[in-house]
């Protein structure tokens, strides 16, 4: 067999591997649909607005402070509560901050806000497939003792795998009416002294064993899947997720093949941490 006929039959399978990610990061904005966050406005509030835009007139004439303290936090647990379900119910982009955005999850990421952006257009979408889903966000705090500009909640999502799906590359899976019932999972937002989010964390399972859960432990849109019958290896340390992530960086663009995690050249300063998709 030549080498490009190898090639393109690794890209049939990193492709319907890695296709997932575009709906892990739809799934972690309780989206039905992506276009749906790309076309959003922020914030959608009056309230949030009004006091989002008096913090950052405020903060514009001077430099953000270094640390992200108690001390010199401008937003009060509570706003920061307000914010985080706002953003949930409505998401937009415009509350990603350009510079310092980071999105992460146990195998997905880090991603910079543009590779996140360009996973979102690439549409593909479950809303289909599961016209009822809900996440069913609850248990929003901003008591993080360590980091007080962070707001943690859990989701229990919820649906019906009552419509067609048009997986990247096996076609089309018919429907089953099977119940989708999720695993609890926590999630995280973390705002910056302008009232932009700089992080976000989704699908951390926190109890595979609750009472119902169909998707054999599986968080985010790796439940989905299961549901459908496919089952994804959504663990960290797996190999051969890890391989299929670093085979893609060697993918020609033209296929456009959504990102596993940014180039580190491409992250925030801030961003530290060298550990890159699956890997531990």
């Amino acid at each position: 067999m030549s080498t490009t006929s190898l090639l393109f039959l690794f890209s049939l399978v990193i492709i319907s591997i890695i296709g997932v990610e575009c709906f892990i990061v739809g799934d972690a904005l309780m989206l039905s649909s992506t276009s749906t966050l790309l076309s959003s406005s922020f914030p959608s509030s009056l309230l949030l607005r009004e006091r989002y835009e008096t913090i950052s007139s405020s903060l514009s004439s001077e430099s953000s402070p270094s640390s992200e303290s108690s001390e010199s936090f401008p937003f009060t647990s509570e706003e920061l509560i307000e914010f985080a379900k706002e953003y949930t119910t409505n998401p937009s982009p415009d509350w990603w901050d350009d510079d310092e955005f980071v999105f992460r999850g146990p195998v997905i990421g880090p991603l910079c806000k543009k590779d996140v952006i360009a996973t979102l257009q690439a549409n593909i979408d479950l809303s289909l497939a599961f016209p009822d889903l809900e996440m069913n966000a609850f248990g929003f705090t901003a008591e993080d003792p360590l980091e007080p500009n962070r707001v943690w909640y859990m989701v229990r999502p919820r649906g019906t795998f009552s419509g067609p799906f048009q997986h990247p590359t096996n076609g089309i899976i018919e429907p089953t009416n099977t119940p989708y019932v999720g695993p609890p999972e926590t999630r995280s937002i973390v705002f910056n002294t302008k009232g932009k989010i700089k992080l976000q964390t989704v699908g951390y399972v926190s109890d595979r064993f609750t009472k119902g859960e169909n998707t054999g432990g599986r968080g985010a849109i790796f439940g989905q899947y299961a549901v459908m019958g496919q089952y994804i290896d959504s663990n960290p340390g797996s190999w051969t997720t890890q391989f299929l992530q670093k085979i893609t960086q060697y993918l020609p663009t033209k296929l456009n093949v959504p990102k596993s995690y940014s180039k580190k050249e491409d992250l925030p300063d801030w961003w530290t941490d060298q550990r890159m998709g699956a890997e531990l």
